[in-house]
């Protein structure tokens, strides 16, 4: 039985938003030669070549960014800049329902954290992602809030109330200050339906996320092959833990 493995990417392999630590960027190149191995993650395309570097982005067999609601694959053909050209397998359309965004900006307003950067909303393929503290934040403060809302976990009660005022979307806490919104069922755990069905009857496929437990954005993968015989998720709190789970047994 051979093994396929899936990474979520931010608070996984590098710190929430931030680039990849160059040493265990050699060190999951390496780890990464002859294997089947893709990334699933909240963000984008452009964002994740930018957080990895194209040298690992040409190493994965394809990424699945948008929370799964598109699919990347490479190409035979070369780019001028010598990597692989890559090719859109699917992508998810997103319709904002009314009055969304309309709500988004009243719990920016009536949010108890005092710092709002601005941006709080990017619209991504399939999925929008949603932030009080806004994309605008610099480093120190999204490191405020992440600590602010683990103490009074108001991303957990902003989902626990969309999701009662919009019953036909999901909204997942995501990364270290956002919430990602999507059509019930375009979560993460998509993509076994849509590429890897057939080929979690045949083999192991490990997922390792930092989200993993409800309402987390790695929360439905996790579930589906937590329930399947041959599904393996771990869940990480850093990129440091994912650097010592590549030198246990079930990924070397």
């Amino acid at each position: 039985m051979s093994n396929i493995y899936l990474f979520d990417v931010d608070g996984t392999l590098t710190p929430s938003r931030d680039k990849i630590d160059p040493l265990f960027k050699k060190a999951f190149y390496e780890w990464g030669r002859d294997k089947e191995v893709y990334i699933v993650s909240g963000g984008s395309f452009p964002r994740l070549i930018n957080q990895l570097g194209m040298d690992i982005i040409e190493r994965m067999s394809g990424v699945f960014p948008c929370m799964g609601n598109a699919f990347y694959q490479k190409r035979d053909q070369i780019s001028a800049n010598g990597y692989s050209e890559w090719n859109i397998i699917y992508e998810n359309k997103f319709v904002c329902p009314r009055n969304l965004k309309r709500s988004l900006n009243s719990i920016v307003t009536k949010s108890d954290f005092s710092t709002k950067t601005g941006k709080h909303y990017e619209e991504r393929t399939g999925m929008i992602n949603f932030s009080v503290v806004g994309r605008n934040a610099n480093t120190v403060e999204r490191r405020c809030y992440e600590e602010w809302d683990a103490e009074n976990h108001e991303r957990r009660e902003i989902v626990r109330k969309l999701r009662k005022k919009y019953p036909q979307l999901d909204f997942v806490i995501g990364g270290a200050v956002s919430i990602d919104i999507f059509n019930e069922g375009n979560d993460k755990s998509q993509i076994l339906k849509r590429y890897f069905k057939e080929a979690l009857e045949h083999n192991q496929i490990h997922f390792v996320g930092d989200r993993i437990s409800f309402p987390g954005n790695d929360c439905s993968l996790a579930e589906v092959l937590r329930a399947h015989k041959n599904g393996r998720p771990y869940e990480v709190k850093r990129w440091q833990d994912t650097a010592e789970l590549l030198k246990t047994d079930a990924f070397v």
